[in-house]
């Protein structure tokens, strides 16, 4: 797992955790993690998280969890652009949304 996407996602989920006025303590609870230890390792980036707690921590802060894959490997999509004329860029977003449409039906 790449290490800078460990950090984004952590920092992302601290800040949706402080939007919704909740503690590490509660978001343990709330999404079935051991306890605040759990909470303050993925926020720092330390630790990963696994895909069958993915779901439920979504919920907890009120996103999806698709949403926090896309964040996690958001480094990804420079790379896919890297080269790519500001048309082509726009063509590959689309087609990914068009992607994303298609899998939640």
């Amino acid at each position: 797992m790449d290490e800078s996407g460990l950090k984004r996602l952590g920092e992302y989920i601290r800040l949706l955790r402080e939007a919704e006025g909740m503690t590490q303590e509660e978001l343990a609870k709330k999404s079935g993690f051991a306890g605040r230890a759990a909470i303050s390792a993925i926020e720092k980036g330390k630790n990963n998280i696994s895909i069958d707690k993915l779901p439920d921590l979504a919920v907890s802060l009120h996103t999806t969890p698709g949403k926090l894959m896309d964040v996690l490997f958001e480094i990804n999509e420079v790379s896919l652009t890297d080269g790519l004329s500001a048309e082509n860029i726009t063509k590959l977003k689309s087609y990914a949304d068009y992607l994303r449409s298609t899998q939640e039906s």
